[in-house]
């Protein structure tokens, strides 16, 4: 590994005496002592001259890190060439640190220094002493054992051909049982070769398959464990809902089998609309679209709003499962943003508390019934929604009214309609023939009936008072307050706030 980087220093070639060469930095022999090799001199700052060949002071080190130190001040000045030239180098370096600092470990281990920990055990005293968290003292410590049972290992880390990762590839799956390490040997110098020329992902994948084949009992139970360790869990956030789960392969197959649908279902909607589109982009919002985002948009919309819709689902309670937004009328009838009076509050308070013994618990329930509130028909899960939110969710839904009396018993219960009826749908269909919104190309089917006068406020449900939005421009329309009209040609079109404002 011996380089020299000629034009380092601002596009002139230095004299040769000042080049940059890397000649094993750190040389670890097999006695244990550290062997530092000759770092020649950087430039008119170097540091010192070369550092003894021989020796366990750490002084040595420090010397190494001021060299590191100075080409670290070089690296703004390289091209995008020497750059790689210099981080392939850096990264055989990184191994033979990696390769030392192993053996330190093994050699902490071995001199029982850690019998003076509380815990009484080497990995206690790593992460006591070294900053490690249990998992990660023990892969050093599992790692550490498998470069002295290896030599081949330990050669290949120590000369940098593979990297740390690859190491603990081999060591996690060829060490698991002793079935796996009284064949490993055997096979090493195979998984060395792939280690070499792939990343360690790769090599994860040909190991599990040797794994399976030498071993299958073992692979069987672990896919046995790993079904055991499937969970799902659903947090309710103060500003949404988080998601987090696990699942074996097969189970996980069908999970990725179902999203992978829904975003191809997506992407053919609307082929022009790759992750980072940036299509529809206003000032109070990027419109660039994460990967990750285009994966939500797809689960919502492409399996559980068909879910919900497909009447598969078991009812609960005689109904079939459903999200509900519950709103006072008052507050769909105000324009969106509108803030209420505090002294009405207050007076509502007052009111509906008078003459209780628990008067602070219902006057604190008086302001939770003044605001939209978002649920589900069949479980918890009960959330507090803006009503710039509820008047986007209301745009295009079943309506059942229910009227309530002042102690907020319900003494009528009207009949469930819908907003836009399915021949006023198929005629929005007809004429928008999918978002309406600057830029965006996303068809009727995934288009949401927005009431340009919300209903609440007055709005007629007609083709005059409606317009398809997508769902992240109906979010926007409502949030951001831009305007939806009907244009000359008839259709509707949607005038984004800030191109207005520069009007």
């Amino acid at each position: 590994m011996d380089t020299t980087y000629p034009q380092m220093y601002f596009g002139q070639v230095p004299p040769a005496s000042s080049a940059v060469v890397f000649v094993h930095m750190f040389d670890i022999g097999r006695g244990g002592a550290v062997k530092v090799g000759d770092v020649s001199g950087l430039g008119n700052g170097a540091v010192g001259g070369a550092v003894s060949s021989e020796t366990k002071e750490p002084s040595a080190l420090g010397d190494v890190h001021a060299r590191l130190t100075q080409i670290e001040g070089l690296v703004d000045s390289l091209s995008g060439a020497e750059a790689s030239a210099l981080l392939a180098d850096v990264t055989a370096i990184a191994a033979e640190v990696d390769c030392l600092r192993l053996l330190l470990v093994s050699r902490i281990e071995s001199s029982h220094i850690w019998q003076a920990a509380p815990n009484g055990t080497a990995n206690s005293w790593l992460r006591a002493n070294h900053g490690l968290d249990h998992r990660g003292a023990e892969s050093d410590l599992r790692a550490a054992r498998a470069l002295l049972a290896h030599q081949q290992l330990r050669a290949a880390l120590e000369s940098g051909q593979i990297s740390r990762a690859h190491v603990d590839v081999i060591a996690s799956v060829g060490e698991a049982n002793e079935t796996r390490r009284m064949h490993l040997d055997a096979f090493m110098e195979v998984f060395i070769n792939i280690a070499r020329n792939s990343p360690a992902s790769v090599l994860r994948t040909v190991m599990r398959a040797w794994a399976d084949q030498i071993d299958p009992l073992t692979t069987a139970r672990d896919e046995f464990h790993a079904h055991r360790r499937r969970f799902l869990h659903v947090n309710q956030l103060a500003d949404g809902v988080s998601i987090e789960g696990f699942f074996d392969h097969e189970q996980g197959a069908k999970v990725i089998a179902a999203l992978n649908g829904a975003l191809s279902k997506a992407w053919q909607s609307d082929p022009a609309a790759p992750a980072g589109d940036r299509r529809g982009e206003t000032e109070c919002e990027p419109a660039t679209v994460s990967t990750a985002q285009q994966r939500a948009d797809a689960f919502i919309a492409g399996i559980i709003d068909p879910a919900l819709c497909g009447g598969q689902l078991p009812s609960s309670g005689g109904s079939r499962p459903s999200v509900s937004v519950v709103v006072p009328l008052s507050r769909l009838e105000q324009p969106c943003g509108t803030a209420a009076v505090p002294q009405w509050l207050l007076a509502d308070i007052a009111r509906n508390s008078a003459g209780d013994s628990e008067s602070d618990v219902i006057g604190g329930q008086s302001l939770v019934d003044g605001t939209a509130q978002l649920g589900v028909s069949n479980g918890p899960g009960q959330q507090l929604i803006s009503d710039v939110a509820a008047q986007r969710m209301t745009c295009d839904c079943e309506i059942h009214r229910i009227v309530i009396d002042p102690a907020g018993l319900p003494i009528d219960v009207g009949r469930t309609m819908r907003t836009f009826p399915p021949h006023l749908r198929k005629a929005l269909n007809l004429r928008d023939k999918g978002c309406v919104f600057p830029g965006c190309g996303k068809p009727p089917g995934w288009a949401q009936a927005h009431h340009i006068l919300h209903w609440a406020q007055g709005g007629r449900t007609s083709l005059e008072n409606a317009a398809l939005l997508c769902s992240k421009h109906h979010h926007q329309v409502h949030a951001e307050d831009h305007t939806v009209e009907i244009g000359p040609d008839g259709r509707a079109r949607v005038l984004v706030r800030h191109v207005l404002m520069r009007q």
